[in-house]
C-alpha cells in the first residue's frame, strides 16, 4: 500500500476545534484553574461524557461513583485532562472501525484507559515527566484509527488480519506495518501530533515507542516507560509471562523506578486478572 494515501488522509483531517484548543491553552497555562478547566469541559457533553466514564472504569480505582464532572476533574487534574481530550477528539473524527486489527471500539478504549492509568500511577510521584506521559499515554494507539481507515478501503481486512494474528511482539506487529504501508502506528500518531501543532516532546517520543533503542537520547527515558506499559497491556494476544519477563528486565535495566513498577503492576494488572 501506498505511504502516499495515509499521509494524504493525515493532511485531509481538521485542525482542532476551537474548543479543543481552548481546554489545551487552559491546561497549559499555569494561571488557569481548576474551575477555568471545569467551565470549558462543560461547554463540551462529548468530552465532559468520556470523562465521566473514564472516572467510573475501575482502572482508576477511584471508590465511589462519580456523577458530577467537577468531581471528576479535580480528581484526574490538568496533567491528565489533557490526554483525554486529545484521545476524545480523535476517536470522534470519523466513525472509528478497528476490525482490521480485530478490536471493537470499546475495547480499544478500554486499552488506552488502562495505558494511561497505569503510566501516570507507576510515575505520579515524577512531576517533570508526568505530564509528558500522561499525555502520550493516551495516544500509544490511535494511529490504528487511520491504518484501519487504509486497510478497510483496499479491501484488504483478511490478509491484514491473517499477518496480524501471527504477530508475538510489539516490535513484530510494527515491522509488520512498515512492511504494508511503509508507516507504524506510532509514526501515524507522531504525524498526527505534529500536524496540530503539539511539541517535539511529546510527537517524537510516540514515533519510537516500539523501537525504544532507535529514540534520541533526550527522550529515550520516556519511550523506554511507555514501551514497558505497552509490552504488558496492550490490544493484542501476546505471550503475557514473556511480556512481563521484557519488561520487568527493561525496568531493571533503565532503573524506572522498579518498586513503584511492582506496586502498579499489582494493583492494575494482577487486578485485572483475578476479575476477568
Amino acid at each position: 500500500m501506498s505511504k502516499e494515501i495515509i499521509l494524504d488522509k493525515i493532511e485531509a483531517l481538521p485542525a482542532l476545534s476551537d474548543n479543543v484548543n481552548r481546554i489545551l491553552d487552559i491546561c497549559d497555562n499555569p494561571d488557569s484553574s481548576l474551575a477555568d478547566l471545569i467551565d470549558a469541559i462543560k461547554t463540551d457533553p462529548l468530552i465532559a461524557t468520556n470523562i465521566l466514564k473514564a472516572a467510573n472504569a475501575p482502572e482508576y480505582g477511584f471508590d465511589q461513583k462519580i456523577t458530577d464532572i467537577t468531581k471528576a476533574v479535580t480528581l484526574f487534574g490538568m496533567i491528565s485532562i489533557k490526554g483525554f481530550v486529545m484521545a476524545t477528539f480523535i476517536q470522534n473524527l470519523e466513525d472509528v472501525d478497528l476490525s482490521p486489527y480485530n478490536l471493537d471500539s470499546e475495547s480499544f478504549i478500554e486499552i488506552i484507559r488502562q495505558q494511561n492509568a497505569f503510566t501516570t500511577n507507576w510515575y505520579e510521584s515524577d512531576k517533570q515527566i508526568l505530564n509528558t506521559l500522561s499525555m502520550i499515554s493516551h495516544l500509544m494507539e490511535i494511529g490504528k484509527i487511520l491504518l484501519s481507515q487504509v486497510v478497510i478501503e483496499t479491501s484488504s481486512q483478511k490478509l491484514f488480519a491473517y499477518h496480524i494474528d501471527t504477530t508475538a511482539s510489539l516490535l513484530e506487529l510494527v515491522k509488520i506495518e512498515k512492511e504494508i504501508f511503509d508507516l507504524s502506528h506510532e509514526e501515524v500518531a507522531s504525524m498526527l501530533m505534529e500536524k496540530w501543532g503539539f511539541s517535539e516532546e511529546i510527537y517524537m517520543p510516540l514515533k519510537y515507542i516500539s523501537t525504544p533503542h532507535e529514540a534520541p537520547e533526550e527522550y529515550k527515558k520516556e519511550v523506554y516507560i511507555l514501551n514497558v506499559v505497552k509490552t504488558i497491556i496492550n490490544s493484542h494476544n501476546f505471550d503475557k509471562k514473556q511480556n512481563l519477563t521484557k519488561a520487568v528486565a527493561l525496568v531493571k535495566k533503565h532503573h524506572l523506578k522498579p518498586e513503584s513498577f511492582v506496586s502498579t503492576y499489582k494493583q492494575h494488572v494482577l487486578r485485572e486478572a483475578v476479575t476477568a
